[in-house]
């Protein structure tokens, strides 16, 4: 019942509005008073004067007397009580709920636990990240340690690795001079033997010339042939000392100089590619920078798994508590389940910081601003309020009315408040004191704007106006009339400038 009557009271009062805006277009306001008006004009109809008697008929007309006064420019609206603040407690890590300590409705206060976890699991992901921080930091420190074992060995390698290369290259050097200068005598030596050989080839071609042209049996023939015997001996000679060339004296010296000289550079060949494949080997056992710091970042990264796993260990045993007073409005979790992290668990609205949400369609929205202040009536009792937040976008409500949603924050709430209730609200959208007053239905519209018919001396009189504020009521005149000036109510009438009238005054 209490929904309809106020869904009545709406509909009466967009109606209002609705033919003050009428009226703005040129149309008449129906008499608030047409009744009293009805009889005003009865009471003086039967006053008529005739042409032939008396000249022109005096036309009654209803007036009423321009006032000044306070005026309190008002709108009426209803709406929901809601929290003006609240909270949702979501989980703070992912832990089976073993107890849900409240339910929807319930009081609570700041502080009050409301979820209690089962920490057998992270109690067990704490331990094994203290493992694993023992584990990564053991790893660190033993490849910290076979790294300056490399390094030592490194150093002792590279030390003078230089020099004995250059003493190698020098040693190269000097066999490569050796074995080159052997090969010099051996060829010097080889030439000497060749030429002599050429020599006595062409003294037994000579010969063997001269023995054709000798007598056989002759003493010079006999001579000849001793001296051909004895160059083929020397050419033998000559064969022989060509093939025994490497087993004279001097280069048998030669080599072994050379073969002792090569063993030494092989001895220090040796050494380098010792200490190379030493180098190499030790090399790759050091930690560079990266390498350190790789290993430095695999010990922190335990440490901060360590850290984690114990504060979310810490969360799960203290479980979820109130961050403030107020109402349990949601309850979200049941016992026995598992709580993902940031879930949303409970929902808390306060009830001591609490506000209005109405409704304002546009006609009200062009008057209500936020900072105006409002009477809020709730399950019969009276608060001050303040309209704290216009919503910049329209909606449409359940009736499926397009509307503006507003905030009135109320000033002095107390224990008879309950979350969900309607309420009703006066927003205080503007006042005058002293203001010049005039009825609605003295308000006229034409094209040039709005005016008042006053009636002086008897003629009707036509004012220009301009208006300001109004109520349900009344309506503020800023200019066109005075205080004490007679101004005509609509009546229907058609009513010119100029016209004699009767007033008939309304107090």
């Amino acid at each position: 019942m209490l929904k309809k009557r106020e869904k009545k009271e709406r509909k009466e009062k967009e109606r209002k509005e609705k033919e003050r805006k009428e009226k703005k277009t040129g149309k008449r306001f129906k008499k608030r008073y047409l009744l009293i008006g009805t009889l005003a004009v009865a009471l003086v109809s039967g006053i008529v004067y005739s042409h032939a008697a008396s000249g022109p008929v005096v036309v009654p007309v209803e007036c009423i007397r321009a006032r000044t006064g306070d005026l309190d420019e008002t709108v009426s609206v209803s709406g929901k009580v809601v929290s003006d603040k609240s909270e949702t407690c979501f989980a703070p890590v992912g832990a089976k709920v073993s107890q849900v300590l409240v339910a929807e409705g319930d009081e609570v206060q700041a502080g009050q636990k409301l979820i209690v976890f089962d920490t057998a699991d992270l109690e067990e992901n704490s331990k094994k990240a203290d493992l694993e921080v023992s584990s990564a930091s053991s790893s660190y420190q033993n490849a910290l340690q076979e790294s300056n074992k490399n390094q030592s060995k490194y150093a002792d390698a590279t030390i003078g690795l230089e020099e004995l290369k250059t003493m190698e290259e020098n040693q190269r050097q000097y066999v490569q001079g050796l074995t080159y200068q052997l090969e010099d005598n051996v060829t010097a030596r080889r030439k000497d033997l060749l030429d002599w050989d050429k020599k006595l080839q062409e003294e037994l071609n000579y010969q063997n010339r001269r023995l054709a042209q000798v007598a056989p049996g002759s003493s010079e023939e006999e001579s000849i042939y001793e001296i051909i015997d004895n160059v083929t001996d020397q050419r033998t000679d000559v064969q022989n000392d060509l093939n025994m060339i490497e087993q004279e004296e001097n280069i048998k010296q030669q080599q072994r100089l050379i073969d002792f000289e090569q063993q030494k550079l092989s001895d220090m060949q040796e050494e380098i590619q010792r200490r190379e494949s030493t180098q190499n080997s030790s090399e790759s056992g050091i930690l560079n920078g990266y390498a350190q710091k790789e290993r430095q970042i695999a010990v922190e990264s335990a440490k901060l798994g360590q850290q984690e796993a114990k504060q979310k260990l810490d969360l799960a045993a203290a479980g979820v508590s109130a961050g403030i007073s107020g109402i349990v409005t949601q309850v979200q979790v049941v016992e026995g389940a598992t709580a993902a992290q940031g879930a949303a668990l409970v929902t808390i609205e306060s009830d001591r910081e609490v506000k209005v949400t109405v409704e304002l369609n546009r006609y009200e929205l062009e008057k209500v601003k936020e900072g105006q202040q409002a009477e809020v009536t709730i399950a019969g009792n009276v608060y001050q309020g303040v309209v704290e937040k216009i919503n910049r976008m329209a909606q449409n409500n359940q009736q499926n009315t397009l509307v503006v949603y507003a905030d009135i924050s109320l000033k002095d709430p107390d224990e008879n408040l309950y979350l969900g209730v309607d309420g009703k609200a006066r927003i205080l959208t503007a006042q005058a004191q002293g203001a010049v007053l005039a009825p609605y239905e003295a308000i006229n519209t034409d094209t040039e704007g709005d005016f008042c018919y006053v009636v002086k001396e008897g003629v009707i009189a036509k004012k220009r106006i301009v208006t300001g504020i109004s109520d349900d009521t009344d309506v503020e005149i800023l200019e066109g009339i005075a205080d004490g000036d007679t101004i005509v109510i609509s009546t229907g009438q058609d009513l010119e400038e100029g016209m004699q009238v009767m007033p008939v005054v309304r107090e």
